[in-house]
């Protein structure tokens, strides 16, 4: 099945900007009519507290492009940011790590403004 992994920034990462991701994601399942299943992160080099999640976003996912384009696609994007409430939440969201499950391999993927930020 097709997904699209978002897991929230590891810097900062407290209860409250968690449930911030998760209310976020939720209200993106409902207005995009999209299975979001939130799972538990296990890692044991960084042990994560028992309410930082990963989401596994169920949407079509294009083939992987050849070139390696390192960005979400635009349409993605305005998903995301459309459910944002206020800039901050825009913010956080921007911060999370994106990557597209593929069968062979994860591919890392980030919001276009990132790389305006660093130019």
């Amino acid at each position: 099945m097709d997904y699209l992994l978002c897991i929230p920034p590891r810097e900062n990462s407290t209860r409250e900007s968690c449930e911030k991701v998760h209310n976020i994601l939720a209200r993106m399942s409902d207005k995009y009519k999209l299975r979001i299943v939130p799972e538990p992160v296990k890692n044991k080099q960084f042990p994560c507290p028992d309410y930082f999640k990963k989401y596994r976003i169920y949407k079509p996912v294009r083939e992987r492009d050849a070139n390696g384009e390192a960005y979400l696609q635009k349409e993605e994007e305005e998903m995301i940011l459309s459910v944002c409430k206020t800039p901050e939440e825009q913010e956080l969201m921007k911060r999370c790590i994106y990557a597209y499950q593929y069968s062979a391999s994860i591919v890392l993927k980030c919001f276009r403004e990132k790389e305006k930020r660093r130019a």
